[in-house]
């Protein structure tokens, strides 16, 4: 087995709502990752986390999972948590041992009680955290509600970093605000890099610049700089992102579907 250096390991605590996706999330991502040769799904009861006689019956979370997979020589932990209220309070010491929280929200329903109890859980622990919007594939999904929904609950500054290339049941790619690119899906995930569409160029453009802000605030220097310049190079964002996170001061928001792969590879 290959042993790993402290600073080589990654604790992620999937956390939020029941039937957000939490399951569905880890397990897509693992085949992504190449973690395992075959792709489980819930409807199935494949998943690598619900392996429970009861949870594969219902389809549904009762206990913690755990799962994990290699990504540029770190190992990232999964830890798989119950959203529903009877179970949600599972959630919690997956919390107090996470490096970050990974929010997961449903694009059609938005932030749910038990993702609000959850956040609560995570500002209790002072949790770094990012948020996954799920099911950008389906009927009446949309990712802007999704947002509006999460700002008037969580207490952090959210901001896309892949906002969705097409809706519903025309969702194919995304556009990485990062860095800048977009991306369409093959039907095992993988990438293919595409010009970033002119139709919502605007919103890509609105996105980066409020990222920037959001870096620059994070930190007193980078804020001098960006007041003096109007704006921050590359080389300021991109290392200063992972502080912000971090730091709790940037909560970024990744656009997917875990039925049909998209945005995991991105994620």
């Amino acid at each position: 087995m290959k042993v790993y250096a402290t600073e080589a390991i990654r604790n992620l605590a999937v956390i939020g709502h029941g039937d957000a996706g939490k399951t569905q999330l880890v397990s897509s991502l693992l085949y992504v990752a190449g973690a395992t040769p075959r792709w489980g799904k819930v409807d199935e009861g494949t998943t690598t986390t619900d392996h429970e006689e009861d949870s594969i019956a219902r389809k549904i979370t009762l206990n913690l999972g755990l799962a994990h997979a290699e990504h540029r020589d770190t190992k990232i932990n999964f830890i798989d948590t119950p959203g529903y209220a009877a179970f949600v309070s599972h959630a919690r010491p997956a919390v107090r041992v996470a490096d970050c929280g990974v929010v997961v929200v449903d694009g059609a329903k938005g932030v749910e009680v038990q993702t609000e109890k959850v956040w609560t859980f995570a500002n209790e622990f002072i949790l770094p955290r990012m948020m996954v919007v799920t099911k950008l594939d389906k009927d009446h999904t949309d990712l802007g509600i999704a947002l509006d929904s999460a700002l008037k609950v969580c207490n952090h500054a959210i901001i896309p970093f892949t906002l969705p290339i097409g809706k519903e049941h025309e969702f194919k790619g995304v556009v990485d605000v990062v860095h800048m690119k977009a991306y369409t899906f093959d039907e095992n995930g993988k990438a293919k890099e595409i010009d970033i569409p002119t139709e919502g160029r605007d919103v890509v453009d609105k996105t980066r610049e409020r990222l920037v802000e959001l870096v620059a605030e994070s930190d007193d220097a980078l804020m001098e700089k960006y007041f003096d310049q109007g704006t921050l190079e590359e080389s300021d964002v991109i290392p200063n992102i992972g502080k912000a996170i971090a730091a709790s001061k940037l909560c970024p928001v990744y656009s997917v579907s875990t039925t049909t792969l998209v945005g995991l590879s991105t994620l």
